[in-house]
């Protein structure tokens, strides 16, 4: 069966391809699994389906962790799929690299939630910007209330 692409409920899809609602969601949960369905809505909402021609891969970028811990959110300026182990110190150096002010106003966030600085300073001497992650740490020390970097790296 060949869906159209586009925004459904499961009563439209039931009734477009007459189908019983049952088997409307029991394909769309096959074709969420697959990647071809995304969901929206629920709970005192209606439940919107979004139907694509091509699977869509989950977003697990700099993005998806800077709107998920960041008090201020970001539009994506493009799609960004990362493949692998992808933490917040990536994100930070990311940050960085994409510069404009809400971005990095943004990324001043993502210090609270740093686990590993040993592997932040690394990354920011491999990619030599270790003097924009100082500034940016010192800047979010100075507006946001966030973890305090151990001295032996703050050289």
């Amino acid at each position: 069966m060949e869906l159209k692409e586009g925004k459904y409920t499961v009563e439209r899809i039931a009734s477009d391809y007459n189908l019983s609602r049952q088997s409307a969601l029991n394909l769309l949960s096959k074709l969420r699994k697959e990647g071809y369905v995304q969901t929206m809505g629920g709970g005192k909402q209606k439940r919107i389906y979004t139907v694509y021609k091509l699977p869509k891969m989950m977003q697990n970028g700099f993005y998806y962790i800077v709107n998920k811990y960041s008090k201020e959110k970001l539009v994506p300026q493009f799609e960004h799929y990362t493949y692998g182990n992808y933490t917040i110190e990536h994100a930070i150096i990311d940050g960085i690299k994409i510069g404009g002010t809400r971005t990095k106003e943004a990324t001043k966030y993502l210090f609270n939630h740093v686990t590993n600085w040993k592997r932040l300073l690394n990354l920011a001497k491999k990619y030599n910007l270790k003097s924009k992650v100082l500034d940016l740490y010192a800047d979010a020390r100075n507006t946001i209330k966030c973890k305090t970097m151990p001295k032996r790296y703050l050289k």
